[in-house]
C-alpha cells in the first residue's frame, strides 16, 4: 500500500520529480559537509595547553609610512614571553618619521633591529624586497610575518606560533582579524573570519590553504632553498599566497586558531584586503577556485531548487522550512566557531551576508578583474 501511495505520488509529480530527488541528495550532502566542517575547526581550534618548543624565532614586520602605527603597535611583539627571539622592522622607503619612532623604539627595547629601503629605489613595488631583507637579515630559522597594524592578541603569541612547528612543518598560518569596534554590521570581520575557515578546511585535506600577511610563519631554510621569490619579484600580489604554495614543497602546512597564536588587526584604512585577497585568488588554477566555491554553490542551488519546486507547484510551502533550515545551519555554524574564535557580535552580520554574499563575491571578482594593474 505504501509503495502504491508513492508510485501515485510520483507519477503525478512528472518531471518534477527527478527535481526533488536532486534537492534531497544536495541537501544530504550539504548536512555532512557543515558536520565534516564542524569537526574539522574544532581539531584546529585546540586549546591545551602550549608545548614547549626549543630555538629561537624571528619576527618580521615591513612598514611604509607607519610610523603612527609602529608607535601604537610594536611595542606588542617587543614584549613577548619567547626567550629566544628578534623583531626586525625592514622600513619600506617611508617617508614620515618612521625612522624616528623605530630609533626611539631601540633604545628601549634591545631585542629590536631594523633596516631600510631608501626612498628612489628602482622597483616598481617593493614588499617582497623588504620581506627579502628581512628574511636575509634573520639569526633564526623560525621566521613570523606580521604587519605595522597589527598586535598580538597574547604575550604568548610568538612562542605559540613556534609550538606549531614540527619537524616536517614548513609553514604555520594562524588567525588574525580586525579589532572589533562595537558596531552592529561587522562584514569584514566576518570575510576575514570566514577565509580562515576556508583555511583549515583546505589544509585538513592537505591542500595549499591562501596565506594571511598578518599572521603566519615558515623556515628561512625552506625560504632559501627556494631562493625566495626568485619567480616573482615585482609585483605585491602573491607575497604571502605565493610562499604557502612554493614552501609546502618542502614540508607540510598547518593552519592553527589556538587562542594564543591570534592577531589583531588594526581598524584604520586597509582598503586592498578584499580585492587583494580576489585578485589572488584569480591566479590560482580553474579546479582550485571551483573546489573552494563548491559549497557556496551548492547552498545557493538548494535556494534556487527550491524556489522552483515551490512557485511551480511540485512542492507544498513547508519547503521552505526546508530552506530556513539550510540558511540557519549556516548562520549557526559560523557562530559557534566565531565563539571558539573569540569573535563576537557577528549574528546579524552572517544573517545578511548569508542572503547577499553571493553579490559581494561577484562584485570583488569584478573589481579585481577590472583592477589588476594596480597589483603589477
Amino acid at each position: 500500500m505504501f509503495m502504491d501511495d508513492i508510485r501515485v505520488f510520483w507519477e503525478g509529480i512528472g518531471s518534477g520529480g527527478y527535481l526533488l530527488v536532486a534537492l534531497s541528495l544536495l541537501v544530504l550532502a550539504y548536512a555532512c559537509y557543515v558536520t565534516y566542517r564542524a569537526v574539522v575547526v574544532s581539531r584546529g581550534l585546540d586549546l591545551s595547553p602550549l608545548p614547549e618548543h626549543g630555538g629561537g624565532v624571528s619576527v618580521i614586520i615591513t612598514a611604509h609610512n607607519r610610523a603612527s602605527d609602529l608607535r601604537e603597535n610594536l611595542v606588542g611583539f617587543l614584549t613577548q614571553d619567547c626567550e629566544d627571539y628578534e623583531v626586525i622592522v625592514v622600513d619600506d622607503c617611508s617617508e614620515d618619521d618612521t625612522t624616528e619612532v623605530l630609533s626611539a623604539l631601540q633604545e628601549e627595547y634591545p631585542r629590536l633591529r631594523c633596516t631600510r629601503i631608501y626612498p628612489g629605489a628602482k622597483f616598481r613595488f617593493t614588499k617582497k624586497l623588504a620581506i627579502n631583507i628581512g628574511v636575509l637579515s634573520a639569526r633564526h630559522e623560525i621566521l613570523l610575518f606580521s604587519e605595522a597594524d597589527c598586535y598580538p592578541a597574547s604575550s604568548s603569541w610568538a612562542r605559540g606560533m613556534l609550538s606549531r612547528f614540527g619537524e616536517e612543518t614548513a609553514v604555520v598560518i594562524g588567525f588574525s582579524n580586525y579589532r572589533a569596534d562595537g558596531r552592529p554590521f561587522a562584514w569584514r570581520r566576518l570575510l576575514r573570519l570566514s577565509r580562515f575557515l576556508d583555511r583549515l578546511l583546505v589544509a585538513a585535506r592537505g591542500g595549499r590553504p591562501t596565506g594571511d600577511g598578518c599572521n603566519m610563519a615558515y623556515r628561512k631554510s625552506c625560504y632559501m632553498r627556494n631562493r625566495g621569490f626568485a619567480g616573482d619579484t615585482q609585483s605585491y600580489l602573491g607575497y604571502d599566497n605565493d610562499m604557502v604554495r612554493e614552501l609546502s614543497k618542502y614540508g607540510k602546512v598547518r593552519v592553527t586558531g589556538h587562542r594564543e597564536t591570534h592577531v589583531l588587526v588594526g581598524n584604520g584604512e586597509r582598503a586592498n584586503d578584499i580585492p587583494y585577497h580576489f585578485a589572488a585568488k584569480a591566479t590560482l588554477p580553474l579546479a582550485t577556485r571551483a573546489r573552494e566555491e563548491l559549497w557556496n554553490g551548492i547552498r545557493l542551488l538548494i535556494y534556487a531548487l527550491s524556489i522552483y519546486l515551490i512557485a511551480s507547484r511540485v512542492a507544498p510551502w513547508s519547503l521552505l522550512a526546508l530552506v530556513l533550515a539550510v540558511y540557519m545551519a549556516e548562520v549557526i555554524s559560523v557562530n559557534l566557531f566565531a565563539g571558539r574564535l573569540l569573535q563576537r557580535k557577528l549574528f546579524l552580520t552572517s544573517l545578511i551576508i548569508n542572503v547577499v554574499g553571493f553579490a559581494y563575491r561577484w562584485y570583488w571578482c569584478g573589481y579585481s578583474i577590472f583592477n589588476s594593474k594596480k597589483w603589477k
